[in-house]
């Protein structure tokens, strides 16, 4: 018998191996019921993540009222002042990435993290990641806009302040990018 309980703790463990592995691609197989227009892989995500004590911003109403029901998190109408945002790629905006908490140096933990989904992953654009859990470096192809990268790469130069991603896409792939992994275009 597979409850949530398990289902989450399988995919916790596959967001550890993927935060830990940058550009590695965990595909997230486990089945869920699933009545927003996000993938099974970010409803699946967020579920993992959030609980009770977590603020989250999504402005998709329907994904919204999933979470606050499956997790208990809190629906912030603020996403500037939310732990997460939960998102669509067409429904990015840059100041997701320029007005989200960053952290403060005495607190970098106090950050956001954009759960975002995407078109594709291994599909698209060529990027070179490079940084702690990477050998050398590692190349990974996204349907993700090099725009929003040169975005998050602002945010992201003073470490330990910034944010972190996760792409998850239509066929329930995801990657981490943690705010310490550079990321170029290729």
């Amino acid at each position: 018998m597979n409850t949530i309980v398990h289902t989450t703790q399988q995919i916790y463990r596959q967001l550890i191996n993927a935060a830990s592995r940058p550009g590695h691609v965990e595909i997230i197989t486990e089945d869920v019921k699933n009545y927003t227009g996000f993938s099974n892989a970010a409803l699946l995500t967020a579920m993992t993540l959030f609980d009770n004590e977590i603020s989250f911003y999504s402005a998709d109403k329907t994904m919204r009222q999933e979470l606050k029901v499956l997790t208990g998190g809190l629906p912030n109408k603020d996403y500037s002042s939310a732990d997460f945002l939960v998102t669509k790629e067409a429904d990015l905006k840059a100041e997701y990435f320029k007005e989200v908490m960053k952290g403060v140096l005495i607190s970098p933990e106090k950050s956001a993290t954009l759960l975002i989904d995407i078109e594709s992953i291994g599909k698209g654009q060529a990027y070179r990641l490079s940084g702690p859990g990477i050998k050398e470096s590692t190349d990974i192809q996204l349907s993700f806009p090099s725009s929003w990268f040169a975005l998050r790469n602002e945010v992201c130069k003073e470490f330990p302040l910034g944010i972190d991603l996760i792409l998850t896409d239509k066929e329930n792939n995801t990657v981490v990018i943690p705010r310490t992994t550079k990321v170029e275009v290729l």
